[in-house]
């Protein structure tokens, strides 16, 4: 996935930050994205996809270095752009539908601000479950504006009519850690849309470097002139197109890979948007390449980075289905660690069940990934478990 100008400026950053080069990846993709614009686009059927990615970077508070990923690519693009990273299009602080929408109002007025003229966001949410908490509130709007905001819509509010954005650009990224975003977390939600519009990224800690200034002046320099060229240079393409060979892997073999739900439940909901989404990354791949044609290197970049959401998405919410007794099963198997669990520590589990009920959620939990039914060794004859070996 790191291929190209982008994967060029993560491999020269990488010695100097411990945070995962996945998650800097996808802050300089998020992040280009947004400054590029609404003019480049590509057409997914009949809808209009903008350059937008929306990512959640989900790590551990103290080895995640969620943090560390945007920030340094956000000091690369800042020297490059540094009129963009100012309050006016990198605002923080998400709290309800109406407060996104007022960023980037409409205001024909001679006096208008130039982020009502220049709607491009990039908002960064450190605390991701404390946006996610105000989502959940009764009538809260925040979910509703967030799908039309991914889509590219013109906003709008049902509680003032005098509150519209014509033509926004707004890109989101948020940093949670696993525990808050599996507690926060609900069917409801994704089966709404809202958090399928995201790319859940897992990252940890990639070096330990006690000593560390970070990158020096001069790579910083050099990487921004870089960037500076590029962005500009995307901002004035229009119509993003395939070359033969990459349309030929993506209707070949990215489409259907991508568009599989048989594992149903949870994570078909929260990978919904696979197949699409992976169009908008391929284009900001080729954007940044100076080029307004995706190649067969782009959209396979961007096939492995949706890959990798998607099994950021099982490790994070375990690749359940839409069965609540296999749910039941998978999370007590994941709880039993290497031990596994027995046939009668199953039949425990599930009382009053008849042996050919345990036996089909026996049978569906192995068909999903990471599943396996092993020995384990005992003073007499070995026992059949079942094990997570994901």
């Amino acid at each position: 996935m790191f291929c190209g100008w982008v994967g060029e400026t993560v491999r020269e950053l990488d010695p100097t930050t411990e945070a995962d080069p996945v998650a800097v990846l996808v802050n300089l993709l998020s992040a280009a994205g947004a400054i590029i614009g609404r003019r480049p686009h590509v057409m997914v059927g009949n809808d209009r996809h903008p350059t937008l990615i929306w990512a959640l970077t989900i790590g551990p508070t103290s080895t995640g270095r969620k943090g560390s990923a945007t920030s340094t690519a956000r000091r690369v693009l800042a020297e490059a752009l540094p009129d963009f990273f100012g309050p006016e299009h990198t605002p923080r602080g998400l709290n309800s539908g109406e407060g996104l929408i007022e960023y980037v109002k409409d205001d024909d007025s001679d006096t208008a601000s130039h982020a009502n003229i220049d709607k491009r966001l990039w908002v960064v949410e450190s605390e991701y479950a404390v946006t996610m908490s105000r989502g959940r509130r009764e009538g809260s709007s925040l979910p509703g504006v967030l799908r039309q905001a991914w889509d590219g819509d013109s906003l709008g509010s049902m509680i003032r009519d005098s509150l519209k954005a014509t033509d926004p650009h707004i890109a989101i990224l948020g940093h949670i850690t696993p525990e808050e975003f599996r507690a926060k977390m609900q069917d409801s939600e994704m089966a709404g849309g809202t958090y399928n519009r995201f790319l859940p990224i897992f990252c940890q800690r990639n070096l330990i470097l006690p000593g560390s200034r970070g990158a020096s002046p001069e790579l910083v320099a050099n990487l921004a002139a870089g960037w500076r060229t590029v962005l500009e240079d995307a901002s004035r393409v229009e119509h993003v197109r395939f070359s033969p060979e990459a349309w030929a892997l993506y209707c070949d073999a990215v489409y259907p890979a991508l568009s599989d739900d048989s594992t149903g439940g949870v994570i078909a909901q929260f990978t919904a948007r696979a197949a699409p989404y992976v169009q908008r990354v391929a284009m900001v791949y080729a954007l940044c390449d100076h080029t307004d044609t995706i190649a067969e290197h782009h959209m396979r970049a961007a096939w492995r980075l949706l890959d990798y959401a998607r099994a950021s998405a099982v490790h994070l919410l375990g690749n359940v289905t839409g069965d609540p007794k296999v749910n039941k099963l998978a999370d007590a198997v994941r709880a039993a660690g290497a031990d596994g669990l027995s046939a009668d520590q199953i039949r425990r589990l599930f009382k009053n069940t008849s042996r050919a009920e345990r036996d089909r959620l026996t049978a569906e939990l192995l068909d999903q990934p990471g599943y396996v039914r092993t020995q384990r060794p005992t003073k007499g004859r070995p026992t059949t478990v079942i094990s997570y070996a994901g």
